[in-house]
């Protein structure tokens, strides 16, 4: 079966779940087109994309450098579709919002392609203007399309309830991330139509490790975007509280982000020059065979950021526990899903620094419940977020809006 993806960036360093649930589609039979909205920039990338076999387009152009081309592309569909484009068009203008529009214009780019190459489904991630040229699309050409809802999308401050009410009536399904994501989808949306799919894991990318020795000072390890949301401040904040209290850490920061300047200007003030490492970005294959293995426990304090935006249910601290990284976290949002607190690794309350240094302590100094945490969430997370078996429920959720009754024609 085809699919066409609409994504933002792809492949995005920061969206490893995306990339191996696209290569796990392709081994179960998909065959997909993946139409991404911008360029992606980045100093490194994947080993894992050289396994892809997917044709990846890139809109960003077509709205940079050649804006006649999707006027020309509005200009074949309406005379093919007559009063389909009409009401299509009609669709986005209701919304009155200029990002609508750019999505209309995009969207016939991806309509004409799964005209011609006769795609079964639409699928986009994250319901911002992907998901809206997914929509878009799909009521151009009648077929059937899907998004997947993550955080930022839901839970911005900035987010229009009635468009992403929209999203929610006309999709097929609306798949989500996390329990947590899906009550509070399914406040706007058919309970039956919101379906929760774990973002998974490549186990056999991330083998458990025999432990070594600890290193000496203990090395906490951060990996993701420096943006507000993670928490960092916090984590620099406890690093310098468990100083005081005689207790030494290394703490390395492998990414990058706009919040890194004054993440190390924190540092400088805290007076923890050398203990605070910026490793830059690294890609799945650094992070498993090098960061992973020298960490002591690796720490994600998420926090709710002023604009709402907040983490879903992030991929690093799966990664963590299947390679056997005690880990410590927070309770929000799809986190305690991930990391049953006490079970499978300890959290805290977001935003509570001395909490945060304690669970780090606790985690240090008594190895006996620690090793028995680590070992249940390597269990938990094989249980849960083995991508095979979760790409496979992906699958048979597309298989079904795929095969739907219930066309875009009906909504015309």
């Amino acid at each position: 079966m085809r699919i066409g993806y609409v994504l933002k960036c792809f492949p995005r360093l920061s969206e490893t779940f995306i990339l191996t649930e696209v290569l796990e589609l392709e081994r179960l039979g998909w065959d997909l087109t993946v139409f991404t909205r911008r360029a992606v920039d980045e100093p490194v990338s994947h080993g894992a994309i050289h396994s892809l076999r997917a044709k990846v387009i890139d809109l960003e152009p077509l709205l940079r450098e050649r804006l006649w081309e999707p006027f020309e592309v509005h200009r074949r569909l309406a005379g093919r579709l007559g009063r389909a484009h009409e009401a299509a068009l009609q669709a986005a203008l209701e919304l009155h919002s200029r990002d609508e529009m750019r999505a209309w214009l995009l969207a016939g780019v991806v309509a004409e392609r799964a005209l011609t190459e006769r795609f079964d489904l639409i699928h986009a991630h994250f319901a911002t203007g992907s998901a809206s040229i997914a929509r878009y699309a799909a009521r151009l050409t009648g077929t059937p399309f899907t998004f997947t809802a993550h955080a930022r999308d839901i839970y911005w401050n900035e987010v229009d309830p009635r468009r992403l009410r929209l999203l929610e009536e006309e999709a097929e399904a609306v798949v989500t991330i996390s329990e947590a994501n899906r009550a509070f989808l399914q406040s706007m949306a058919p309970a039956a139509r919101v379906k929760r799919v774990y973002n998974g894991v490549d186990l056999g990318r991330f083998p458990a490790l025999p432990r070594p020795p600890a290193p000496q000072p203990p090395c906490l390890l951060f990996v993701g975007r420096m943006v507000e949301k993670k928490g960092l401040a916090d984590l620099l904040a406890a690093c310098s509280l468990l100083g005081r209290r005689g207790v030494s850490v290394q703490c390395r920061l492998v990414g990058s982000g706009p919040q890194e300047p004054l993440l190390r200007q924190q540092a400088r003030a805290l007076g923890l020059d050398g203990r605070v490492e910026f490793r830059g970005p690294a890609n799945q294959e650094e992070v498993a065979s090098v960061h992973l293995p020298e960490a002591s426990v690796f720490v994600l304090p998420s926090v709710v950021a002023p604009d709402g935006d907040r983490d879903g249910l992030p991929t690093s601290l799966l990664e963590a526990m299947a390679r056997g990284v005690p880990v410590v976290s927070t309770r929000l949002s799809g986190i305690p899903e991930a990391v049953p607190d006490g079970e499978a690794g300890l959290l805290v309350t977001p935003g509570d620094v001395a909490a945060l240094a304690d669970a780090i302590a606790l985690t240090l100094h008594d190895p006996e419940a620690t090793l028995r945490r680590t070992l249940e969430a390597r269990r938990h997370v094989t249980r849960l977020f083995d991508a095979r078996r979760n790409v496979s429920e992906l699958s048979e959720i597309f298989r079904m809006a795929a095969s739907s009754d219930t066309k875009v024609e009906a909504r015309r």
